[in-house]
């Protein structure tokens, strides 16, 4: 193509026309640059994790909660239809439960690979209490579908493992379902950020067509040409680039709503239901979540591609005509460097502007390398323990303080929820239990790690503070005093009969243990610290027949005898939470001795309640008695170490620590075992006289202090004690005790006891000879 003709003294015109065409050259590719590199670094990527998330990660969640959720409760309506219909005795919990609780199991699996961080505590809780109601409601429909009272018992504990607020099967599931509708939001909602990065892009491209328009326009004027086609095709492929990616941001923002409104919908199906809903209701749900579909949330995927694709091609096009016009049009001019020569020249005058340039560059490298690893949090520490509602606000107060950031997990099904995350190579960092037994169980295992650096020098009573014989592999956290009894300040005089007493023995993945306490207390006024530590290790000469004869089979028959003053109270007791009557109602903390006809209440420390009941000894009022009081039973949540880290170990120096012991006591209602707690809360006038009561016992230097024999127990024994103590509840409720039936009830635990005896000889179980039970008169 030919120049366009100069006439004289038009030199300043022509290189005023190229430096025109530079800066549309260097404009273009500035807005080219920008649109594409918000497009591809920012709005496409950041869209498409939104897109990939919802449809990969949350979507399968939401289902997987509805479906678990909905497959629960219609296993639990048809266990219960069939004895309803007199059929459990042939087909047990029948065929629909069976196959909903295993596609719950299937869709739990599931669940855990998609749920969001910090879920995934809730997933193993519920793992462990669906475990949990499987087997209660299996013994329900089979095991005991011939006993009236235990299988109302059994019933019963399994409402209380799905419907417990907060702690419960369905609660936990709820937890789930709202973080991840709220996940779901998020995902959908675009926000300011990401808005601004799609407008910025296409006012940026819009920008390029612009500049290339000009440029045209320039050519077409100062050149004498009608159209540069090259630079057009810059103009229309700058135009359509910039429209199309805002045409697809509007299109997935519209499939993202949809599939946040279908989700949303599917929760609320599952969350439209509860137990007492009718199989058909629960079955067109379970239809209808089925059926419920997604948009298509396909990410961008190769049009990302195509996209970049045809943007470098229109890229190129613009340029080359633009360079093409400054090359043939106009001659040649060097690029003018100069003023980056001269603000070299400026810098580096002097040597010493080069060293501070030198340092200024040294030290942006070090503050890119050092500033993270300064700003770096500790990792979050894992907890599981047993503590629920103010109890565990208490605890993580207490780490609150210390600047320790913890996930807890607080539910009463530890033994299944520890026992999966154990086998599943996912346990918490640290355990907190009741049980010694279970947790020697895990040393045997080489699960647990040593404490000794941590507990060293440290001032703690026993039986609670292990005996120091080898390495320390669990710590007391808290201490609790249970040979007492709650009584009442408006009732005068010494309960006659059961019907005086508050009685419960219901507990999520643990019913029964309030009437181990009962035995326990009278075995241990009885007979005193030594055989009641024989028994509760399974030691001694009288081992093989501990619980068949002797002060064990005369104590259980006191407590019988007792529970047969008032059968009607004890078939209520075989039914009620240990809480009171109405612990499953959300929101309901009312004490249990504000029941009507509930003066004393035999329970330990921690349950002291805002009724203004007062404690006392336990053995004056015991079954058999009056008893002097020979010993205390106490019990104790322990500390254990199942990943060696240290944010972990901070933890724990924290809990262990005389300040953080110190916060258990002021706080009331969560005791220390550290003697220089004990000895400073029981001398201060202006503490609680509840906590110096229990403190004053605790220190009492002729009183030995017990551990609760069933947490010494090995797991087998302690649940199959358990389940004895239901067992003797339900047969006096039916007026059907005999000698007979007790003996075969106690010769089932021996039994066990016995298995596990042979099993810890043959190397095959966790032995409990070793632990220390009783501390020593004195100490």
């Amino acid at each position: 193509m030919r120049r366009g003709r100069e006439r004289p003294g038009e030199a300043r015109r022509v290189l005023s026309t190229h430096r025109l065409l530079l800066r549309h050259l260097w404009g273009f590719l500035g807005c080219a640059a920008v649109g594409v590199a918000l497009l591809t670094g920012v709005a496409v990527p950041q869209l498409d994790a939104r897109t990939g998330e919802l449809r990969e990660e949350v979507a399968p969640s939401v289902r997987g909660t509805a479906a678990v959720r909905l497959a629960v409760l219609r296993a639990d309506e048809s266990a219960r239809a069939s004895i309803v219909k007199g059929v459990a005795g042939t087909v047990g919990a029948g065929e629909t439960a069976e196959s909903q609780l295993a596609a719950a199991d299937q869709s739990l699996t599931q669940l855990a690979d998609h749920v969001g961080s910090g879920r995934d505590q809730d997933i193993s809780a519920v793992n462990g209490l669906l475990a949990a109601y499987n087997s209660v409601i299996t013994s329900a429909t089979v095991k005991y579908q011939a006993d009236d009272e235990m299988r109302a018992e059994k019933l019963a504990e399994a409402r209380a493992l799905l419907e417990r607020p907060k702690t419960g099967l369905l609660a936990r599931l709820d937890t789930v379902a709202a973080a991840e509708e709220g996940r779901a939001g998020e995902l959908s909602d675009l926000g300011v950020l990401l808005t601004v990065s799609w407008v910025a892009a296409a006012a940026a491209l819009a920008a390029a067509a612009v500049v290339a328009g000009l440029a045209c326009r320039a050519v077409s004027r100062r050149c004498g040409r009608l159209l540069a086609p090259w630079i057009l095709v810059g103009v229309i492929g700058s135009m359509a680039l910039a429209a199309l990616p805002a045409f697809m941001a509007w299109r997935t923002a519209e499939s993202l709503d949809v599939a946040r409104a279908h989700l949303t919908d599917i929760l609320d199906t599952s969350l439209e239901n509860s137990p007492r809903t009718g199989a058909q209701d629960l079955t067109a749900a379970q239809q209808h979540v089925a059926a419920i579909g997604l948009p298509d949330l396909s990410a961008f995927g190769w049009l990302n591609v195509v996209y970049v694709v045809v943007g470098v091609a229109v890229t190129c096009a613009a340029v080359a005509g633009l360079v093409v016009r400054l090359t043939t049009d106009y001659p040649e001019r060097p690029v003018d460097w100069s003023w980056a020569r001269r603000l070299w020249n400026r810098m580096t005058r002097t040597r010493r502007r080069r060293r501070i340039g030198a340092a200024a560059v040294a030290l942006a490298v070090v503050a890119a390398i050092v500033t993270p690893q300064v700003l770096r949090r500790d990792p979050v520490v894992t907890v599981l323990g047993p503590w629920t509602g103010k109890e565990e606000q208490r605890f993580l107060g207490l780490m609150d303080a210390e600047g320790i950031r913890v996930r807890y997990q607080g539910t009463p099904a530890q033994r299944e929820v520890l026992l999966s995350r154990v086998q599943a190579g996912d346990p918490p960092d640290i355990a907190i239990m009741p049980g010694i037994g279970e947790l020697a169980e895990y040393r045997a295992e080489d699960h647990l790690k040593p404490l000794d650096d941590l507990v060293r020098g440290l001032r703690y009573a026993g039986p609670w503070r292990p005996d120091g014989k080898g390495s320390t592999y669990w710590w007391p956290v808290n201490a609790n005093l249970k040979s007492i009894v709650w009584k009442s300040r408006h009732v005068v005089g010494q309960p006659a009969t059961a019907s005086s007493w508050c009685l419960g023995m219901g507990e999520d993945g643990a019913a029964g243990w309030p009437g181990t306490d009962w035995i326990e207390d009278i075995v241990l006024q009885q007979a005193g610290p030594d055989v009641y530590a024989d028994w509760a290790r399974g030691t001694g000469k009288h081992a093989r027949t501990a619980w068949t004869k002797g002060p064990v089979r005369e104590a259980w028959r006191r407590w019988a005898d007792f529970l047969a003053t008032d059968r009607e109270q004890a078939k209520r007791a075989l039914t009620a939470d240990w809480h009171g009557p109405e612990a499953l109602k959300p929101g309901n903390h009312t004490a249990f001795r504000e029941a009507t006809r509930c003066a004393f209440e035999h329970q330990g420390s921690f349950a002291q309640g805002d009724d203004g009941a007062f404690l006392t000894d336990s053995a004056p009022l015991l079954p058999g008695g009056p008893y002097r009081t020979r010993a205390y039973e106490v019990s104790g949540d322990f500390a254990a170490l199942f990943n060696d880290r240290e944010p972990a170990r901070k933890a724990l120096r924290a809990l262990f620590s005389q300040s953080g012991q110190q916060r258990w006591a002021d706080k009331g209602a969560m005791y220390s075992a550290m003697t220089p707690v004990m000895a400073e809360v029981a001398d201060d006038g202006d503490v609680d006289a509840t906590a110096r009561a229990i403190y004053g016992r605790f220190q009492q230097p002729a009183v030995p202090r017990c551990l609760d024999a069933s947490d010494v127990m090995r797991p087998a024994v302690r649940d199959v004690f358990y389940e004895a103590v239901l067992r003797t509840v339900a047969a006096v409720a039916g007026h059907r005790l005999s000698d007979a039936g007790l003996d075969g009830i106690l010769s089932g635990v021996q039994n066990v006891q016995n298995v596990q005896d042979l099993q810890e000889v043959t190397g095959q179980g966790a032995g409990t000879a070793g632990l220390q039970v009783c501390s020593e008169a004195g100490a």
